[in-house]
């Protein structure tokens, strides 16, 4: 049996060789537009090497040592792809509440058994009764989602301070789907399950939060006085988001998702079976249709706001592959944009991932990025399935960096400067996206500084782990 000290020789030289020849390939594919260079290359350290790596890893947490083992082992994916293998959670939720300090949810929305944990300096410490959570991108509220309803706390005092306000769940007639024609009204009955919560946004102001509902629908809560709580965004059966010949009772379908502008005025929603849709929210608090648009790819799949709300990405999916256009907002008031065509109102800024996770990353992180000052307000992350990208709104790409498996979520904090990507291999890794990372830990084009990341597994026999 090697000692650690031998282990981590072996194990770090053998990764930083990896990941700076697969770098430098990777670099050639992107900034030089090889497109013949060889991308299919392996980590070389074996899973036995992977295993004695995270019983080290362990050991170092069990001994309350955990900033150490980080320290002597580089972080690595496929080594420890037998652990990561025997968890099959997601992880839906990831919130930065403090430079270290994070909220995250292990299970997907429609599990009784997911848990949310709070992770600070080392301990994961479960939290009862929190099955989703978000943080407004001016970083002011906290939204929790309960059993009994919606939670918007000041995010600065996270789950310790008061709550500020409440949104009791509306009862299940809200998902029937508003212009129901009478003939098709005999068809539709309300859902009795619980609302499966998978997707959270808010306003700056805290006044608007929009909640989309796993096979359910995508609802906007509003705490503004004189307008609806409750709103039913999707399914619709009205014109144009539906024919006026409609001789069905729509449904949410799969893959539902929705994004909210940081005033609270825009909507951009969809799902799998039908188009992207962008709304605007007017007097009395009612969505209003703006446009319609196109996807690339078959299945509309995800969206995200710029933050001063002129763009928004939108991205279909094609199993693990997909498209993400931005569109112009300020440009595109009425419009139809029909599917599988290239527009100039939103053009295609990423043709390769199917987006599961994103942030807007703002100028600052950009300028650290390039190494200069950049023309761009800022860019979108998008995460898929195992790659991190950053573009802009143009498609200008500033940094590509691997982390293993498909996103889950992820979130932005311009105060703690801080970037947390959950994924589905159970690792949250939290970033410092001002640094690029060392060389040789990590494959990637100018790929971020991984400060830390924290191993979910629920088979690991002390609880979560930090490395």
């Amino acid at each position: 049996m090697p000692t650690d000290e031998d282990l981590a020789k072996a194990w770090n030289e053998a990764g930083r060789a990896f990941y700076t020849e697969y770098s430098a390939r990777l670099r050639r594919f992107y900034e030089q537009g090889d497109q013949d260079v060889d991308l299919d290359v392996s980590d070389p350290r074996s899973r036995e090497m992977g295993d004695l790596v995270m019983k080290a890893v362990i050991d170092r947490n069990a001994e309350g040592k955990w900033q150490r083992a980080r320290e002597q082992f580089d972080a690595g994916y496929s080594p420890v792809f037998g652990w990561i293998e025997k968890s099959h959670r997601s992880l839906g939720f990831v919130t930065i509440l403090g430079p270290d300090e994070l909220l995250v949810r292990r299970g997907s929305a429609w599990e009784e058994d997911a848990v949310t944990f709070h992770l600070a300096n080392g301990k994961a410490t479960p939290v009862d009764d929190v099955r989703g959570f978000c943080r407004s991108r001016s970083r002011d509220h906290l939204v929790v989602t309960r059993k009994a309803g919606l939670e918007i706390r000041d995010a600065r005092e996270g789950l310790r301070g008061k709550v500020v306000a409440t949104i009791p769940w509306p009862s299940r007639d809200i998902l029937r789907p508003r212009g129901l024609p009478d003939a098709l009204a005999k068809d539709w009955t309300p859902d009795e399950d619980p609302l499966a919560i998978e997707q959270l946004g808010v306003s700056d102001d805290g006044m608007r939060v929009v909640v989309s509902c796993y096979r359910q629908g995508i609802l906007l809560a509003s705490r503004h006085p004189g307008e609806p709580t409750w709103t039913l965004l999707w399914p619709d059966a009205r014109v144009p988001y539906h024919a006026d010949d409609l001789d069905y009772v729509p449904s949410a379908g799969d893959m539902t998702h929705v994004a909210i502008s940081r005033d609270g005025t825009r909507l951009a929603f969809g799902c799998q079976d039908a188009g992207h849709f962008l709304a605007e929210i007017g007097e009395g608090g009612d969505p209003r249709w703006y446009a319609t648009v196109g996807h690339l790819s078959e299945y509309p799949h995800h969206a995200i706001f710029s933050d001063d709300g002129r763009f928004v990405a939108l991205n279909s999916c094609h199993f693990y592959q997909g498209a993400t256009i931005a569109c112009d907002w300020d440009h595109c008031r009425g419009a139809t944009l029909d599917a599988y065509e290239q527009h100039e109102l939103a053009p295609c800024i990423d043709g390769g991932l199917r987006v599961y996770a994103s942030a807007w990353l703002d100028k600052p992180v950009l300028n650290a990025m390039m190494g200069r000052e950049v023309r761009s307000d800022g860019a979108f992350a998008l995460a898929g399935n195992g790659v991190l990208r950053v573009v802009n709104a143009k498609g200008a790409r500033a940094a590509v960096q691997g982390f293993g498996s498909s996103a889950g979520s992820m979130d932005f904090c311009p105060e703690s400067k801080r970037l947390a990507l959950a994924s589905y291999s159970g690792f949250v890794h939290l970033y410092d996206p001002y640094t690029e990372e060392l060389p040789g830990r990590i494959d990637g084009v100018r790929p971020r500084r991984e400060v830390l990341r924290w191993a979910l597994w629920e088979h690991l026999p002390n609880g979560p782990v930090c490395w």
